[in-house]
C-alpha cells in the first residue's frame, strides 16, 4: 500500500472526507503561470513556436491533473493550501488503476513525481518532435494505438521550476474525454464518471433571454472552474488536523473515525521548527 497526501482547507477538508473523492483540475486553472511551459523554449521560428503553443493548449483541454505530496508535515504547505494550519491533510491509499491504469491515466500516480530545475533544456521543432508531442495528444484522447511518447509527455506536465521543490509533488494527469467513446460509455464506467459543481443562473444574469431554471448553468464558484470530481471512492488511510485546527470541538470529528483509518493531531514542537503528532481516539 503506497500512501500519498493532499492538503485541504477546513471547508475542502470536510467535503473531501465526507465524499471521498478527489478533484481533477485543468493545468490553464493552475495558480503557477509557468505550467506546461517546459517545451516553450523551443528552436525555431516564431510561427514554429505558435504552432507549439497551439498544440500544448489544445492539450491542455483533454486533460485534468490531481496534484499529491509525499509528506503531511511541510509547514509551508499547511500554510499556503490547508488554511494557515486550520484545515486537513488526507492520506489517500493511491493503490489500484483509478490512479495507476494507463488505460484512464497520461500519466500515472506511480510515474508522476515531479522534476524542479533551474532552468529549461531547449525543445527542438521538427517534424520527428511534433510527430512525438501528437502521439501524446492522440494518447489523451483516448486512441490507445497511438505512439504516446511518455518521456516527453513527462517532460511537459512533471517539470517545474526549482521553487516548488518543497511541495514533493506528485501528479496523475487524467484523461478527462475518452473521445473513441460516448459520454454515456464514459459516465457509466466507475472509474471515469465524474460531474463538475455547477449551479443554475438566474434571469437576472442572462438579460434579454426567457428560460427555463436549469436551462443554463455556470460553475458553482471560483474554486470550481477548471474542477472535475471524480465519483470513486478513494480509500483514506490517514488524517491529520492543523495544529490551528478546532474540528475536535465539533459534531462532524466523530465521523472521522472509520475502520483502516488513522486520525492524528499536530502540535507545534517547542524544541524544534518540526511537528509532533499525537493519535487521536474516539470519546
Amino acid at each position: 500500500m503506497t500512501i500519498l497526501y493532499k492538503y485541504y482547507s477546513c471547508g475542502g477538508g470536510k467535503a473531501a472526507l465526507k465524499s471521498q473523492n478527489l478533484g481533477f483540475r485543468k493545468p490553464e486553472f493552475f495558480n503557477d503561470p509557468f505550467e506546461l511551459t517546459a517545451l516553450s523554449n523551443s528552436v525555431g521560428s516564431f510561427g514554429k513556436q505558435e504552432t507549439l503553443k497551439a498544440r500544448i493548449d489544445q492539450l491542455k483541454d483533454q486533460v485534468a491533473i490531481l496534484c499529491l505530496t509525499r509528506s503531511a508535515f511541510n509547514p509551508l504547505m499547511w500554510a499556503h493550501y490547508a488554511d494557515q494550519h486550520q484545515g486537513f491533510v488526507i492520506g489517500y491509499d493511491v493503490s489500484g488503476p483509478f490512479l495507476n491504469s494507463p488505460e484512464y491515466n497520461l500519466i500515472t500516480v506511480d510515474s508522476g513525481d515531479v522534476l524542479y530545475t533551474n532552468t529549461k533544456t531547449s525543445f527542438a521543432l521538427n517534424p520527428e518532435s511534433m510527430e512525438a508531442l501528437n502521439g501524446v495528444f492522440q494518447h489523451a484522447m483516448g486512441f490507445e494505438g497511438a505512439a504516446a511518447d511518455r518521456a516527453l509527455a513527462r517532460r511537459l506536465f512533471l517539470t517545474k521550476h526549482a521553487s516548488w521543490v518543497y511541495e514533493e509533488e506528485v501528479r496523475v494527469v487524467k484523461k478527462v474525454i475518452d473521445w473513441t467513446r460516448t459520454v454515456e460509455e464514459d459516465q457509466a464506467d466507475p472509474l471515469r464518471s465524474h460531474n463538475m459543481l455547477l449551479r443554475d443562473l438566474e434571469p437576472n444574469e442572462v438579460p434579454g433571454i426567457d428560460f427555463e431554471p436549469g436551462s443554463f448553468v455556470a460553475v458553482a464558484n471560483e474554486n470550481a472552474r477548471g474542477l472535475y470530481l471524480y465519483n470513486y471512492k478513494m480509500p483514506i488511510r490517514e488524517v491529520y488536523l492543523g495544529a490551528r485546527s478546532t474540528f475536535e470541538g465539533e459534531p462532524e470529528f466523530a465521523e472521522l473515525f472509520q475502520p483502516g483509518r488513522q486520525v492524528f493531531k499536530l502540535d507545534v514542537n517547542q524544541t524544534s521548527w518540526n511537528f509532533d503528532k499525537r493519535e487521536l481516539t474516539p470519546e
